[in-house]
């Protein structure tokens, strides 16, 4: 029975030595031989009661395995229900148990040589390190993660959605998202964009940014992304911007600094050449928003060379009385 073996574990002194190590930290098999000062078959026989008795486990890695400390098996709370079991038990009275000096010494050498180790490692991958993280969690995961300092329960709307590439975002975190463009083409492709399940928090709306299908006070958040310089009139969008978010509510506006790259205007076929910060700051104060500020975005590199240049990015943030 496992309860046998867990007594049985608890009587051997080696054995409740390798249980307040690892309760300390996930170690090796060559980790603990330094760390108890003993042979390694000595150490592998004793974990391997220890994980029979289901007081331990090991994740493999490649040929090696990390041995750590399990308080549950099969999801088990406990005998009843109510309390912990005797394998939690257990593992707390190990855990209060101080340690050894001549073991904590020994275990802060084997630590301080992991992290040599690791320093080593990160040394040769330096030059290599941002595509290596890119590759395995993508570009924006930052962003996503940033997000979940706001409150989940907002609504959102993403005006001048364009190909809907903020839109997975957005449906993820919050609870309603309201997508905007003027071309029928952008929607689609947003719409084809979204095919999780969270495409049902997301409406699609036709309109333009100065004259949004968006009831008064209906909103927690406006984002308006490289969407103001392609306005007739940019003051009525930042009206619209206001009217459309409750009280409390915030905007965000992404946007081109003034420039004068008449190659790129005409490429983006842009109505207006950036706008100065001040000056739209400026605008959407006179439009009812408060706490203007303007912000800088150091947009990093794109991954190949643009042909031609592109002006610079800044932001800028409100918030409706």
């Amino acid at each position: 029975m496992v309860t046998d073996g867990i007594f049985k574990s608890m009587t051997d002194p080696t054995r409740r030595r390798i249980l307040q190590v690892l309760l300390q930290n996930e170690l090796g098999v060559s980790e603990l031989v330094n760390v108890l000062d003993a042979p390694q078959s000595t150490v592998s026989r004793h974990l391997k009661s220890l994980r029979e008795a289901g007081l331990v486990d090991a994740r493999q890695s490649g040929t090696s395995a990390t041995y750590y400390p399990i308080r549950s098996q099969n999801g088990s709370n406990g005998n009843n229900g109510t309390d912990h079991d005797l394998r939690v038990r257990v593992l707390d009275w190990s855990a209060a148990q101080e340690l050894p000096s001549s073991l904590k010494s020994r275990l802060d050498d084997v630590l301080r040589s992991r992290q040599t180790d690791s320093d080593a490692f990160f040394s040769q991958v330096a030059h290599r390190w941002d595509a290596m993280r890119t590759d395995c969690f993508g570009t924006s995961f930052h962003l996503d993660a940033l997000t979940a300092l706001l409150p989940s329960d907002w609504t959102v709307v993403d005006v001048g959605c364009g190909t809907g590439y903020l839109l997975p975002l957005l449906s993820r975190r919050f609870a309603n998202v309201i997508a905007v463009d003027p071309v029928d083409e952008m929607l689609d492709v947003s719409r084809a964009r979204l095919k999780d399940e969270s495409a049902s928090k997301v409406t699609f709306r036709k309109g333009a940014a100065s004259n949004l299908p968006i009831d008064d006070d209906a909103c927690d958040l406006c984002i308006a992304s490289l969407v103001l310089h392609h306005e007739p009139v940019p003051p009525d969008a930042l009206e619209e911007f206001c009217r459309i978010l409750k009280p409390g509510g915030q905007v965000l506006i992404i946007e081109q600094e003034a420039h004068t790259l008449t190659a790129f205007h005409d490429m983006m076929q842009d109505r207006w050449w950036g706008f100065d910060r001040s000056e739209l700051s400026s605008q959407l104060n006179k439009s009812g928003f408060e706490d203007c500020q303007t912000h800088d975005l150091h947009s990093v590199a794109p991954a190949k060379a643009p042909s031609i240049d592109a002006p610079g990015l800044f932001a800028l943030t409100g918030r409706k009385p």
